[in-house]
């Protein structure tokens, strides 16, 4: 996933740690929550300040996004006076740091970055304010008109708002558009077709396919190409894990077939090895985050100029409708803070649609709005917006439950273990779906309806 992020196998195995490690925080804290989970409207505790504040802090970590918010805050500051301060955060840290601001009720932060993947451990211990009033209000920020409902839902915590998209970077199809004019090969719009691009390829001596298969963050990759052709991790109502089922067996095999075509580093590397391998190993198409865009083509990549992107191949092995998966950063506003209109203000500022050429331009995935994707000149200036528009009309995400660190985790885990021949995918599945539910039991996610 993600913008500019370094290693997601460790970041992965980093905040389901410090998830589990807070998970006794999280108890206290609902039980004393500074919001209030349904209605949407923030019932802080944290006195507000009614004077405007001379600064505002956000936590922020390595990422396009960051790059993106630092640009326009020197602007914001020349405007209002106000200065935004950055205090920069490993993203494994990021989730610890936003809890214990909420715990403790020291504004030792307003604003901060919050990644989609942790969003409900953060929400539940009651550490961001709810936004849905202020979007309701805020007709310039254009919300209900201008976010596909993919995009408003990715940023929820059981149907409330507590964030606000910051980047949008679903997983895209990626391939050398110069090496497929070279071999008159097309996009693929099926797995099929993936799989004959990846063979033409490997005959002409390229690398046909780019796939990873690490320890924390193969989950995801799998997930994006199981929920592409159907299927689903787990059942949307009851979330009972689906790894056992044929066909999440049958999308298993087809993923751990393509490794034939990719680079030895695929079962070790983290994602940016594999960035790597297809900026400097002519590797021909990959399925990554949209949000690698700026790292991949710009213009001190071996690649620049030669990359295309477009949707995920679908398919319809599965009974769901097929999709793809729906990542990136999102922002929100601490509940320690007493300054949380004025955050908002810069938020809505700064992620408004008078900034999104601004934002780009620094080298951030801004997020999908409507008319960010379909704005001929913002799509010159970053083409897989185009691809990206249709991937998030109908995108969809892991289930919100605090304990999804832990769980992509231990199915990354397992699929390394069948990418490196120490399981076989019969065993691998029937393991990863007995660890699986009993995670979801533990933490009172399934009932065993």
């Amino acid at each position: 996933m993600t913008d500019k992020r370094g290693n997601l196998a460790m970041k992965h195995r980093r905040i389901a740690a410090v998830l589990a490690g807070v998970a006794a925080t999280v108890v206290v804290l609902t039980g004393c929550s500074t919001t209030s989970p349904n209605s949407g409207e923030s019932t802080a505790s944290v006195p507000q300040d009614s004077k405007k504040p001379s600064s505002l802090t956000m936590l922020v970590t390595t990422s396009g996004s960051e790059n993106g918010l630092k640009s326009l805050a020197k602007t914001y500051e020349q405007k209002t006076g106000i200065t935004i301060n950055f205090v920069e955060v490993a993203s494994g840290d990021l989730p610890t740091k936003e809890i214990l601001a909420a715990k403790s009720k020291q504004n030792t932060f307003d604003l901060a970055m919050v990644d989609g993947f942790t969003l409900a451990s953060v929400a539940a211990a009651g550490a961001l304010v709810p936004l849905d009033s202020y979007l309701k209000d805020d007709t310039a920020y254009d919300y209900d008109a201008d976010f596909p409902q993919g995009l408003k839902d990715y940023a929820k915590y059981k149907d409330v708002s507590y964030t606000v998209p910051l980047s949008t970077e679903p997983y895209l199809q990626w391939y050398r558009a110069d090496l497929y004019d070279e071999l008159g090969l097309k996009p693929a719009t099926t797995w099929d077709e993936v799989t004959s691009n990846a063979k033409a390829l490997q005959t002409a001596g390229y690398l046909g396919y780019n796939p990873l298969y690490n320890a924390a963050g193969a989950a995801h990759f799998y997930n994006e190409m199981l929920v592409s052709q159907g299927g689903r991790m787990f059942d949307p109502k009851t979330l009972k894990p689906l790894l056992d089922t044929d066909v999440a067996k049958k999308v298993m095999n087809q993923y751990l077939a393509l490794k034939q075509y990719g680079p030895s580093s695929s079962t070790s590397g983290a994602t940016a090895n594999a960035v790597q391998a297809f900026q400097q190993q002519n590797a021909g198409q990959m399925v990554l985050a949209s949000g690698w865009w700026p790292t991949i083509n710009g213009t001190t990549s071996p690649v620049a100029g030669k990359v295309a992107t477009a949707e995920t191949p679908l398919g319809k092995l599965g009974t769901y409708t097929p999709t793809s998966m729906l990542y990136g950063w999102l922002a929100g506003i601490s509940s320690a803070s007493p300054h949380q209109k004025d955050a908002w203000e810069f938020l809505s500022w700064a992620l408004g649609k008078d900034n999104v050429s601004a934002f780009i331009d620094a080298g951030a995935a801004p997020p999908a709005r409507i008319s960010t994707t379909s704005n001929h000149e913002l799509v010159a200036k970053a083409p897989y917006l185009t691809a990206e528009a249709e991937a998030v009309k109908t995108g969809t995400t892991l289930p919100r439950i605090p304990a999804m660190s832990q769980i992509v985790s231990v199915i990354s885990q397992g699929i390394n273990a069948m990418a490196t021949g120490q399981q076989t995918v019969d065993a691998g599945m029937a393991a990863m779906q007995s660890s699986v539910l009993n995670i979801l039991v533990q933490a009172g996610a399934y009932k065993g309806n």
